[in-house]
């Protein structure tokens, strides 16, 4: 009983002591947005450079971080430019607007022998988050005897865990939609097309494939995609 009451104790001891730390953030909160649009732009990543911790924008491009006055916080999206501003010294709402990044096709190689490097490198970076997982009920067994205030947090809703998981869901969906820009390039639809931008851009995100196919398929597979692509958009282009 000795042994419990002091368990308990403790437990709220870390609790009273993360609620501290908790008190000293600030949050931000706001709209991500295209900037010639103002449209929300959902799915944004927000990562806190200090803590490496960070979250998605929502559908309609809502979002909320907190963090330490100061730090630095970064907002990235495939397509556009990135951007970074500072946490500010107590909490507050700020409208973010990117800038999109228009495709060049001439002096840049798109698809280059390094995706598979830098795929790794991002592994590597980033290998707590894509090796996370959320605790379950064989976790609390396995550390309460050891670390009984370990355990028995993992039965706690927390913020920092929630945040971890969606890192992680986002880490992974970056990862597929990385690939897709690796084998469905710009210069590779160029070359089947004969487009351009703006035009390009607009063709190849209206038939953009899914990472599973893209995952399956062959290189013959890609291009007769392309071009069967190609031909539709031209069949409904003057409609």
């Amino acid at each position: 009983m000795i042994r419990l009451l002091a368990y308990i104790g403790a437990l709220f001891f870390f609790f009273f002591i993360c609620q501290q730390h908790t008190s000293a953030q600030v949050r931000l909160s706001g709209m991500v947005a295209d900037q010639e649009t103002k449209t929300g732009l959902p799915f944004v990543s927000i990562i806190n450079k200090r803590t490496m911790t960070g979250t998605l924008s929502s559908e309609s491009g809502r979002f909320y971080i907190e963090g330490m006055p100061g730090d630095t916080i970064e907002f990235s999206m495939l397509s556009y430019t990135q951007r970074q501003v500072v946490m500010p010294g107590m909490s507050s709402s700020l409208d973010i607007y990117l800038q999109r990044r228009l495709f060049e096709l001439q002096g840049v190689n798109v698809k280059g022998s390094n995706y598979k490097k830098d795929s790794l490198a991002m592994r590597d970076e980033y290998d707590r988050y894509f090796r996370y997982r959320k605790p379950g009920a064989v976790d609390v067994l396995k550390t309460l005897p050891a670390n009984p205030i370990t355990a028995l947090s993992y039965l706690v809703p927390s913020k920092a865990r929630k945040r971890k998981e969606q890192f992680h869901e986002q880490l992974l969906y970056w990862e597929k939609e990385k690939y897709i820009d690796y084998r469905y390039s710009p210069e590779l639809v160029g070359k089947m097309t004969k487009l351009q931008s703006p035009e390009l851009d607009s063709f190849m995100h209206r038939y953009r494939p899914g990472y599973q196919f893209l995952n399956d398929a062959t290189e013959y597979d890609l291009l007769l995609f392309i071009k069967q692509s190609f031909a539709e958009y031209q069949r409904t282009k003057g409609k």
